[in-house]
């Protein structure tokens, strides 16, 4: 399906080649119509740092019509203890979104970790204090942060997201890997910034789409909603990438037309 055909626009991940983002990114630019900028860990933690040209994103960008998401770092402990750790959090997040900003990006996604020495209430508390600050500080631009369902059930902190103004990161397998309701996920697809779409074999998260009815039903619940915003196919090989691509392009075949 050529690129932009859809309403929506269709992303993978700057990590389907063993290579830096950059090299990923000039690879993806002709395939897809986002990228999501995938950051693992934050920079003072990172033992492998990533090379980023914001300026040849930029131009990348421009040549081939593309956007980007950006996955922010998993390791931050915004529901810390260490009030510490929960300010080293917020600052990371606050730089990237600042080196980030000329790529003007749709979404900054952000996994709110359980932790696990903490009773969930002091755990709310701590994330309540940070994305209360987090909110102050970002005014307007918080309804660029969305806030993905992880392993946890996100109702635990669906209300913390809502009273804060931050979006909703929706992940659809991460909803069927850790067994939770699919329903209840696609009822939000009105509400949310960014959809994460991957599939699921043996155990096994982030693998290739293979179910092409859910795909067709995905792609039917999407024109009901009139989402636009990105469906990144969030999986981390380029093989995977393509047959996912190919699956899409037969199930949507029937919405959009060659």
């Amino acid at each position: 399906m050529p690129k932009n055909r859809r309403l929506w626009r269709l992303g993978a991940t700057s990590c389907v080649l063993p290579a830096d983002i950059m090299a990923n990114v000039r690879v993806l630019a002709p395939l897809v119509d986002d990228v999501q900028l995938l950051f693992f860990e934050s920079a003072a933690k990172s033992r492998l740092p990533q090379p980023l040209d914001v300026q040849e994103l930029r131009d990348i960008a421009e040549e081939h019509d593309l956007s980007y998401t950006v996955h922010l770092p998993t390791d931050l402990a915004l529901g810390a203890a260490s009030q510490v750790e929960r300010q080293e959090g917020i600052d990371e997040i606050l730089r990237l979104m600042a080196q980030l900003a000329p790529l003007a990006p749709q979404s900054f996604d952000l996994h709110l970790v359980r932790e696990p020495d903490l009773p969930d209430a002091a755990w709310l508390d701590n994330l309540a204090a940070s994305l209360q600050e987090l909110s102050g500080i970002l005014g307007e631009e918080k309804r660029l942060v969305g806030v993905e369902n992880i392993e946890y059930p996100f109702g635990l902190v669906a209300p913390l997201v809502a009273e804060y103004g931050f979006s909703v990161c929706l992940d659809l397998g991460h909803l069927v890997h850790y067994g939770h309701d699919l329903e209840e996920g696609l009822a939000l697809l009105s509400q949310i910034r960014h959809l994460h779409y991957h599939g699921e074999r043996d155990g096994k998260d982030h693998q290739a789409l293979h179910d092409a009815e859910q795909a067709r039903m995905l792609g039917q619940r999407l024109i009901e909603v009139g989402y636009d915003g990105v469906v990144t196919l969030e999986m981390y090989s380029l093989e995977k990438l393509k047959a996912s691509l190919v699956l899409l392009d037969e199930a949507w075949l029937a919405f959009f037309g060659k």
